[in-house]
């Protein structure tokens, strides 16, 4: 009887221990399963990924493919055209004073890659109008800065051949990459692109006009640093998809460096307050 009684417990132990906790202790059914690989873990409901550093959506710019741009500037590998768009201010249509501007930095029917956002003060932008000094910040889709331009407050007439427009363009965390310069002429406008070095990338070539407010619809060329053949063009004008005036920047198929198509879109926001855009009525420019 003690040895039933035995033989009893002894099969009640096994039994308990038998089982995926305890592989050693399972019976052999004859698979050729390994019981280490049997998942017993189901994954959790709910798992909130990571969210993707570029907007997968509407991406209809070109065929580059998706990618991971490691600073601000990789966002302009691969764009052969870029438009301006200036956001409309609410503080615009209430006050007599000019707010600071806002502008969309976008490929055409594609995705948006810089949100540009200008910091002036308010006594420049009452008194000096588009001529103003100020400081442009453009911030990728990653959210992080990508560019900062510098403009200095300056004259754009051929009465002021001393002081006339300058922009810096410098990358975070405050690297130089060059300059955008106004060359003085009497009629036609100049203006010079310049790298790090201060050489001569690009020269910029307006129309022969006697007054600023008749470029408001117009084109300006980029030449080659010598001057002697058009590679590209940046012109200003009415977009009825957008129902809005629009700067178009067409860059040069040699200009395959992000840094050089960043001059040129700093290029294109001097353009932009020195000839395209309009001071208020309301405010006494000087």
């Amino acid at each position: 009887m003690d040895v039933v009684e035995r033989e009893y417990h002894n099969s009640e132990r096994n039994k308990d221990y038998r089982g995926v906790d305890n592989p050693a202790a399972t019976e052999d059914d004859g698979t050729t399963l390994r019981p280490d690989l049997v998942i017993s873990v189901q994954p959790q409901q709910g798992a909130v990924r990571a969210e993707l550093p570029v907007s997968t959506l509407d991406w209809q710019s070109n065929s580059r493919g998706q990618f991971i741009p490691v600073n601000g500037l990789d966002f302009l590998i691969g764009v052969s055209r870029l438009l301006i768009q200036q956001t409309v201010e609410l503080t615009d249509l209430t006050s007599r004073i000019e707010s600071e501007n806002r502008y969309i930095v976008r490929v055409p029917n594609g995705e948006a890659l810089y949100i540009a956002s200008e910091v002036s003060s308010s006594t420049q932008r009452c008194l000096c109008g588009s001529g103003r000094s100020f400081i442009m910040h453009l911030h990728d889709n990653t959210r992080q800065e990508a560019l900062m331009l510098q403009r200095r407050l300056a004259g754009a007439s051929c009465c002021f051949p001393c002081r006339l427009q300058e922009m810096k363009v410098i990358t975070p965390p405050g690297d130089y990459i060059g300059r955008i310069q106004q060359n003085w002429t009497w009629m036609v406008p100049f203006y010079l692109v310049r790298n790090a070095n201060d050489d001569v990338l690009f020269v910029l070539e307006g129309p022969a006009v006697m007054r600023r407010s008749a470029l408001m619809l117009s084109e300006f060329k980029i030449m080659s640093g010598d001057s002697l053949r058009m590679v590209g063009r940046i012109n200003h004008g009415w977009d009825r998809e957008l129902v809005n005036f629009v700067t178009t920047i067409t860059f040069p198929d040699h200009a395959v460096q992000p840094k050089h198509k960043a001059l040129l879109l700093a290029a294109a926001f001097l353009l932009e307050y020195t000839y395209f855009e309009r001071a208020k009525s309301s405010c006494s420019c000087c």
